[in-house]
């Protein structure tokens, strides 16, 4: 019943619905968090006074445990980082092709500046190729980007000159507009994958079609990181990132710590999503999303005077692999996205036209039978 709902969705709206945000969930509450202010005074002094290792609680370490605290509630709003580059640079590069002549599949890796270009210029070749629909896959995991970003890939999508997000910081009374820049280069249907992994710049592209009724999300939910990070060196080894400024939509929503909850939830391993994701660099993923039919005996073998099913019982009695004994990693989520792409152009292709006046009526005394009523599903 969820996916026919999903299909419906798909065909009477366009692949468009409102924003969908996660609702609040408070989380369960710890001790700490039910105690006074005048309680956690308490505690520290009585630790510092009659722990059985007292001399170990000094200022340098309540300190340290005040911070390492801190940071493990404020989750990814704050981090420690390593200075001069010891993170590891992403793998750039846009991902795209066709997956069927009616569907087009794109995928960002590191969501960096170059991206932007290869975006345009992708879905420009979608849209001259007659594509029906558009698979925009955001969840490749990514460092905290620049948001210059997020407006380039959605001044793809959004007509030029509306405004696409806002930037608020706390210090600043006024929000920091963005506008779209150029016309849109794709205005097709869309389907966003998003997961837990999503980044701060895939998130917002995702917050912004849907809000915008541009994008139908499947996959899970996503964490809630729309922030713009601010980097300050503490010392001459470890950095503070943390969220200076937080995205909101046109309309005045955020969706910081909140996240989005897909229309259409599948689930699906990290670890496979990676493997995926390695397997095929600047490859074709269809292997991941279609099953390829193993080979049989039927006619047109018979014709070309071919035996498939003996060859190959013949090659593994001999020990040697064949194709189709190792299958790939499949990517639900993708296999899901292309069902409902497929089954909604299905659907709106029928062109089903259904009676909607009653059969004439028939006098009384007339003796003549009434007209047979039209029967449903007949095609224009």
């Amino acid at each position: 019943m969820k996916r026919i709902s999903a299909i419906l969705t798909l065909c009477a709206c366009g692949f468009t619905s409102a924003i969908e945000v996660k609702p609040a969930v408070n989380p369960k509450a710890r001790p700490v968090d039910e105690i006074s202010q005048a309680a956690v005074q308490s505690a520290f002094q009585i630790l510092r006074s009659e722990y059985i290792r007292r001399d170990d609680l000094s200022f340098d370490e309540l300190n340290r445990a005040a911070l390492q605290g801190l940071l493990a509630r404020l989750d990814f709003g704050a981090e420690l980082i390593r200075r001069n580059g010891a993170e590891p640079p992403p793998t750039a590069g846009l991902h795209s092709e066709l997956l069927t002549p009616d569907i087009a599949y794109v995928r960002p890796q590191a969501f960096a500046e170059g991206e932007v270009t290869q975006l345009e210029m992708a879905l420009k070749q979608f849209a001259a190729q007659k594509a029906a629909s558009l698979i925009l896959d955001l969840r490749s995991p990514a460092a905290p980007g620049s948001f210059d970003v997020a407006a380039g890939m959605l001044d793809c999508f959004l007509p030029k000159g509306e405004l696409i997000f806002k930037m608020k910081q706390m210090s600043h009374d006024e929000a920091e507009l963005t506008f779209s820049q150029t016309d849109a280069a794709w205005s097709g249907p869309v389907v966003a994958l998003v997961d837990g992994e999503t980044g701060n710049i895939g998130e917002t592209i995702a917050a912004v079609l849907h809000q915008r009724q541009r994008a139908l999300l499947v996959g899970a939910p996503t964490r809630g990181g729309t922030v713009r990070y601010e980097v300050v060196p503490v010392d001459d080894r470890w950095a503070l990132r943390f969220a200076h400024a937080e995205m909101q939509l046109a309309d005045g929503g955020a969706i910081f710590k909140k996240g989005l909850l897909p229309h259409f939830r599948v689930e699906m391993s990290a670890d496979t999503k990676h493997a995926i994701f390695r397997d095929n660099p600047g490859g074709s993923i269809k292997h991941h999303v279609f099953d390829q039919p193993r080979l049989r005996y039927n006619e047109a073998a018979l014709v070309a005077g071919k035996h498939p099913e003996l060859d190959a019982f013949i090659r593994r009695s001999a020990g040697e692999a064949i194709d189709g004994d190792t299958m790939p990693e499949r990517d639900l989520v993708v296999q899901r996205a292309v069902d409902m792409i497929q089954s909604s152009l299905f659907v709106q292709s029928g062109k089903l036209r259904w009676p909607v006046s009653a059969p004439a009526r028939v006098e009384k005394g007339a003796g003549a039978a009434p007209p047979s009523p039209a029967r449903p599903g007949s095609r224009e």
